[in-house]
């Protein structure tokens, strides 16, 4: 390595080129949910016009070729000529598309609030994108201008090529169609083609094909229409073959989200509501009390979410446990030396939403996952404090149940159960009789990764099984612990029951992070956890044990995305002497179709005891293996779910899987739908 020091180490990067250099200073990551931020940037752009009091619809298209157009219907970007400053002359237009440090949203004369605000979020999707093409609707004419990744353009270099590059100047294509009233339309249409390249899967694999998700945009505009109530969302999807259109609305705002979180949940309080604004800063709050002993509460600013909080969210706790707090004291609702409810006690079985809409908006990084502005917990806290404390003291019935669930949970929290300790003590016996107190069952990786690859710890359902994925799996970043039959069902035990299970007690010290109260994801052993259990009705159940036993027990894995399923293939045939792998039915069908003349036949895979270490390794090796991340996000319904699928009350199960399935318990009734191969969840 060179000692020296000088003006040939100095890299200067010329418009976009910082992007591509660093996407996750802009996008946060890489990955696939990096990939749908670029529609988020846009998206959030198109809010921005409707909180200014332009258009009512937001518009996102999935295209066929693989590129996403988002429209909106506000007053559409400027095309006009800058008339000063280093872009004279520029129309406004390709300055905003190609340039990280241009929009409206940095003076007073744009927007009054914003989500999108540091001047980067067109132009990141221009840096990231193979191609862009812009349509403004202005003036009652059409003008577009079209961007692209050019290899060979002045200014491309070793380093990748120069970007944004526009094919000639804006263009007049002709006249916008005409809305209500025959006035012309307004706004604007980006549509993008993102080169996938500087993407990559969970597997870390550059993509080969777009991925787009309609659950993930569906998802995204459903909490958009409860954030911007009178505001349309619309998802098309144009893709060959899946041809669809979803429309997200929304008339009550947070308190319609709150509402639908809590669907089929036992209320201790009826969903309450709160609004209102201080110096500019406009707050709409929405809480109900369930029966549950989780805390969910979702933060957004400038109708973006923010998964990680801020003070928005601190505000709103700190409003509330002072209300309650308060309630509780006058009312002398403690016993002598008891202490108050804390923050947690307060807020278990909470599903609260609160939304901020603020001027001057500072964030955790570009991809916004946390409000940062120090005064708009202030703002927020005197919004809500004086109108929750006056409901309490207007409504004495529910109030006094809030209240009472509040002490309740402070009590079992200070007291020292005996499911509690006997829990920590069988732990503590189990880990103490076994070397580095880890399982015996436990086959560790060496951790010896010159590539930097994510640990990975490997549950396999059944020893035999556990025996070949050693011989299959990468010995340096994967661990395998079998498990022997089903894990317990943890949404119905308690703690010290659930830790005599052999399979959760060795789940637990492999992990080494604790449990319940006392885990901490950060002293987790490994970076992911991957479930391996076979491809049928038996191994889908131990991983939805598997999902719930994390949710209840181990909070924080599944929202971080650190647990995995593993697909093992159900078929394989010979193709050209070789053999291959097909995921299920589906991807069978799909193969014939492509391969019609194909007569090699076709073997079912066994279950994972059954293979062999070159088949197990089609379902465990990161470079071929199919998996799906689990990813919460609404931990409100999954909690309903969890309860409604695997608690102590089986009518509504039944109900539900009726539902589902098309089907009905009447002997004889001829007009009841038969079901059809699929249906049931």
């Amino acid at each position: 390595m060179s000692t020296d020091y000088t003006a040939a180490q100095i890299q200067t990067l010329t418009g976009l080129g910082h992007v591509r250099l660093r996407p996750e200073m802009y996008l946060g990551a890489t990955d696939i949910a990096a990939l749908h931020h670029l529609i988020w940037e846009l998206v959030d752009n198109a809010v921005d016009e409707v909180m200014a009091g332009h258009g009512d619809r937001v518009i996102v298209t999935l295209n066929d070729d693989g590129s996403v157009a988002v429209q909106d219907f506000g007053r559409g970007i400027p095309v006009d000529a800058m008339k000063d400053g280093p872009h004279k002359g520029r129309s406004a237009l390709d300055v905003v598309l190609t340039e990280t440090n241009a929009g409206g949203k940095f003076g007073d004369g744009g927007y009054k609030v914003s989500g999108g605000l540091h001047g980067v979020g067109a132009s990141v999707v221009t840096a990231m994108s193979a191609r862009v093409d812009a349509e403004v609707w202005r003036d009652g004419s059409r003008y577009t201008q079209t961007y692209r990744a050019v290899t060979n353009a002045k200014g491309a270099g070793s380093k990748g090529p120069a970007l944004g590059v526009p094919d000639g100047p804006v263009q007049i294509s002709g006249r916008v169609p005409k809305g209500p009233g025959g006035k012309p339309q307004t706004g604007t249409i980006i549509t993008f083609w993102p080169d996938i390249t500087l993407f990559h899967d969970e597997h870390g694999a550059a993509l080969d094909a777009q991925r787009w998700s309609t659950r993930i945009v569906a998802d995204r505009f459903r909490h958009k229409s409860f954030i911007h109530p009178g505001v349309s969302f619309i998802m098309r999807d144009r893709r060959r073959g899946r041809e669809a259109e979803q429309t997200w609305f929304s008339s009550g705002g947070v308190a319609d989200l709150v509402a639908e979180l809590v669907t089929d949940r036992a209320l201790i309080s009826p969903v309450l509501s709160f609004h209102g604004e201080v110096r500019g800063t406009t707050v709409a709050m929405s809480i109900v009390w369930a029966d549950s002993d989780r805390d969910t509460c979702f933060g957004y600013a400038n109708g973006v979410a923010n998964p990680d909080g801020g003070t928005h969210l601190d505000g709103t706790r700190r409003a509330v446990t002072e209300a309650v707090q308060k309630y509780i004291a006058d009312r002398g609702l403690l016993k002598e030396k008891e202490s108050a409810p804390t923050t947690r006690d307060i807020f278990e079985g909470a599903v609260a939403v609160v939304s901020v809409m603020t001027p001057s908006p500072q964030f955790a990084g570009n991809a916004k996952s946390k409000l940062m502005t120090t005064e708009v917990a202030a703002h927020v806290r005197s919004v809500i404090l004086p109108q929750l404390t006056a409901w309490l003291e207007e409504n004495p019935v529910d109030a006094k149940r809030v209240a009472d669930s509040a002490v309740a949970t402070m009590r079992i929290r200070t007291k020292s159960t005996a499911d509690k300790d006997a829990a920590k003590a069988l732990l503590a016996r189990a880990s103490s009789a076994r070397p580095n107190g880890l399982p015996a069952k436990l086959r560790d990786c060496t951790r010896k990764n010159l590539l930097g690859r994510p640990t990975e710890l490997l549950i396999v359902e059944g020893d035999s099984a556990g025996g070949t994925t050693l011989d299959a799996r990468d010995p340096s970043i994967q661990a395998v612990l079998p498990i022997k039959g089903k894990p317990a069902n943890s949404i119905r035990t308690t703690l010290d029951k659930l830790v005599k299970d052999g399979s959760i007690a060795d789940l637990v010290l492999s992990l080494g992070a604790g449990i319940g109260n006392d885990f901490d994801i950060d002293k987790m052993r490994y970076d992911r956890i991957l479930a391996v259990a076979d491809a049928d009705v038996d191994g889908q159940h131990i991983r939805g044990l598997l999902t719930i036993f994390f949710h209840r027990w181990m909070p924080g894995v599944l929202e971080a995305g650190r647990f995995f399923v593993a697909q093992p293939p159900l078929y394989s045939t010979v193709v050209r002497g070789e053999r291959i792998y097909i995921a299920d039915d589906r991807a069978k069908t799909a193969f014939l179709e492509q391969h019609p003349t194909h007569k090699a036949p076709f073997g079912r895979l066994k279950g994972l005891g059954e293979m062999d270490a070159h088949e197990l390794k089609t379902a465990i090796d990161p470079r071929v293996r199919r998996v799906t991340q689990i990813v919460v996000n609404e931990p409100a319904r999954l909690d309903s779910m969890t309860r409604l699928l695997f608690g102590p009350k089986v009518e509504p199960r039944l109900d539900w899987f009726l539902a589902r399935s098309g089907q009905t318990l009447e002997i004889g009734d001829e007009s009841a739908p038969t079901a059809r191969p699929g249906d049931a969840a």
